[in-house]
């Protein structure tokens, strides 16, 4: 401040239009999110948007989800999976699709995989995966139409994610040069 000025600003001064702002734009951005939010809800194994059945989720034995339609026809399969790198381990899901009736009939690689998707693990509490949580992620991917596989969209799914963990996995096992490490961030 130069000299011969006074400061006659108070602390509440400086703080009210910040503060004014910041409850402005939370409470906009929560009425934006809460008008677009879609109402998920599990009984039992059946994941219903808005009170329509969308799909069902069984849990498996060894971190893995099957995928079914409400009519109970098996789409595909989520993994939980774990990459471990010399720079640290990463937690991922893996999608297998192998609901291939349909147009899905050559989806197969020339080495008969199924089509394949890996996407970084959600950060949910206690370092579990929901299965409303997976259900968001399917909705939100629109992996689903009418209660079957959207091919167009598993193929959008596979070409956007693709199988970076896979790679890295592979590259580790074998000599020569490595691809740079897939790093996720992880909640401590």
């Amino acid at each position: 401040m130069p000299f011969g000025m006074q400061a006659n600003y108070s602390l509440s001064f400086f703080l009210m239009k910040p503060i004014a702002r910041l409850l402005f734009s939370l409470a906009l951005s929560t009425f934006a999110l809460s008008a677009q939010a879609q109402r998920f809800a599990i009984k039992k194994d059946l994941i219903t948007v808005d009170g329509q059945p969308y799909l069902r989720i069984e849990r498996g034995e060894l971190k893995e989800f099957y995928i079914s339609s409400p009519q109970h026809e098996r789409l595909f399969v989520v993994r939980q999976m774990t990459l471990q790198d010399p720079l640290g381990s990463a937690t991922y899901l893996e999608y297998t699709f192998t609901g291939l009736g349909g147009p899905f009939k050559d989806a197969r690689s020339l080495h008969g995989h199924y089509t394949k998707a890996e996407t970084p693990r959600p950060l949910d509490v206690f370092n579990i995966v929901y299965p409303t949580t997976l259900a968001r992620i399917i909705y939100n991917a629109h992996l689903l139409k009418d209660g079957a596989l959207d091919p167009q969209a598993v193929v959008d799914f596979a070409g956007i994610y693709g199988t970076p963990y896979s790679k890295r996995r592979d590259a580790l096992n074998q000599p020569g040069v490595l691809p740079p490490a897939v790093v996720v961030p992880v909640a401590q």
